[in-house]
């Protein structure tokens, strides 16, 4: 693999377990690389990486590295890292005194996406549901795609997706950090623009000034959704109520309803009209997702209708509105959603299926800085659930910030049926409240919760006994 003037054949990646470095890990091992990598903590996607063959160290210190790392290789070996490791960590240290070449993440993707036709997604919400869904659209179509994905694929049960003869690459163009800025798509679609990450663009105005320096690097057509109101120029999707409102649009999803469980609308992609297309996701966000996916296919040049036939059998994503039950008696449901623009999104997507239940939502919040920034937004839309349980800020990357956690945001949450508790009693809670419809939502490691609330949800369906 050439880094620059180098040709790398062994890779070490810093944070190794994270959702994006793990895709480019397998990406470099598929390829015939020699990789390995630490993290911080074991989860089932490292577990995953060490039965494909990648040695990982999860100690706080460099002792792995040393027994990976060969001396004599020395000029062929690299280093990829991510935000989410502090620098302060020891291996940086080694590394540095050993002068091998680092890239972050977003370094070793933009480098290779500049051999691909590249489709990007980008936007602050809706960026993994609609690549996985753009994965499955080109999948499907002749000449196949490459994918790195920011969730795991039900389909596939990887966020990697590698064809060897195809010329396409499907990636997540990530605002975090200003990854996008790495990125030169061929064509790329912008879901959204809530200001997110001001902990790196300052204020909502550079968080724009961010998108519009991503959107100046596209070498073809941006697609925008209709509600950025940007005045760029460019092509616009959304979805309205009626086909008159869609003649302002290239791309249109018309009249939403909802059909024996199934999202389903009339469909405008530019110059002809689709009726009654099926989606496989709930709520009106998916569908929107849906029709971005759809919109970024067209000019890929797949065939239009072929896609309106494939996005029905779209399988779903890790974490994204994911029924873990859904019977008669109730349904638990997990969901990725951190922002609150996000978690309004999943709400109305439970309204609108589950018409007349009570909803009971367990909600991890993210990040110091992303809970002072929002906690306005973040009071008002947990104050809609029928019943909110807040646990504590799960701080990834972020030191403490005074006076921000979980407890100020409780304070500020309108509701009456609101408890803040700890992970670990979520059970107690909801045996005392059993719920009708239960949902997880949050970006930290609240997933790991969600096996053993469905199995115990599963085993006494007494819980959910006064609907049934």
């Amino acid at each position: 693999m050439k880094w620059g003037e180098q040709t790398i054949d062994r890779l070490y990646f810093i944070g190794i377990g994270g959702i994006g470095m793990s895709g480019l890990a397998r990406y470099a091992k598929q390829i015939g690389l020699d990789v390995a990598g630490y993290d911080k903590t074991r989860t089932a996607l490292t577990h995953e990486l060490e039965q494909e063959g990648i040695s990982i160290g999860f100690e706080d210190s460099t002792d792995h590295f040393h027994h990976w790392f060969e001396p004599a290789a020395h000029k062929s070996t690299g280093i990829v890292h991510t935000p989410a490791v502090p620098s302060s960590h020891s291996l940086f240290e080694r590394v540095s005194a050993l002068e091998l070449p680092v890239l972050k993440r977003s370094e070793m993707l933009g480098a290779i996406a500049r051999r691909f036709e590249t489709f990007a997604v980008a936007g602050t919400h809706g960026k993994t549901t609609t690549t996985a869904m753009l994965t499955h659209l080109l999948e499907n179509t002749p000449g196949g795609c490459n994918a790195f994905l920011g969730g795991i694929l039900s389909s596939t049960g990887s966020n990697v997706l590698l064809n060897a003869r195809s010329t396409r690459l499907v990636v997540e163009a990530d605002e975090f950090d200003r990854s996008f800025l790495q990125l030169n798509p061929t064509h790329a679609v912008i879901t959204s623009m809530d200001p997110d990450h001001l902990d790196i663009y300052g204020d909502a105005d550079g968080f724009k000034a961010g998108f519009d320096a991503f959107s100046a690097q596209v070498t073809g057509n941006v697609i925008r959704e209709s509600a950025i109101g940007s005045n760029e120029s460019g092509l616009t999707y959304g979805c309205v109520s009626d086909r008159n409102a869609a003649d302002l649009l290239d791309f249109a999803a018309s009249q939403p309803r909802t059909e024996n469980g199934w999202m389903v609308a009339d469909i405008k992609l530019r110059d002809e009209w689709f009726e009654s297309v099926k989606f496989p996701m709930p709520g009106i966000h998916n569908l929107s997702n849906a029709l971005a996916a759809l919109s970024l296919a067209d000019l890929a040049g797949a065939n239009r209708a072929d896609c309106m036939e494939t996005i029905g059998s779209f399988r779903g994503i890790h974490r994204r509105f994911v029924y873990h039950i859904r019977e008669s008696y109730g349904a638990y449901i997990d969901d990725y959603a951190h922002h609150p623009e996000e978690i309004s999104a999943v709400l109305e997507a439970l309204r609108l299926h589950h018409p007349g239940k009570s909803i009971t939502a367990i909600f991890q919040p993210h990040l110091y800085s992303r809970t002072r920034d929002h906690m306005t937004e973040f009071a008002e839309i947990l104050s809609q659930f029928d019943r909110i349980i807040l646990l504590p800020i799960y701080p990834a990357r972020e030191e403490p910030i005074k006076g921000i956690d979980s407890q100020s945001l409780f304070e500020n949450i309108l509701n009456p049926c609101k408890h803040l508790v700890s992970i670990e009693r979520i059970f107690d809670n909801l045996k005392e409240h059993p719920p009708e419809i239960l949902l997880t939502i949050g970006a930290g490691d609240i997933d790991r919760s969600v096996k053993p609330l469905s199995d115990w949800l599963k085993q006494d369906f007494r819980r959910f006994k006064k609907i049934e």
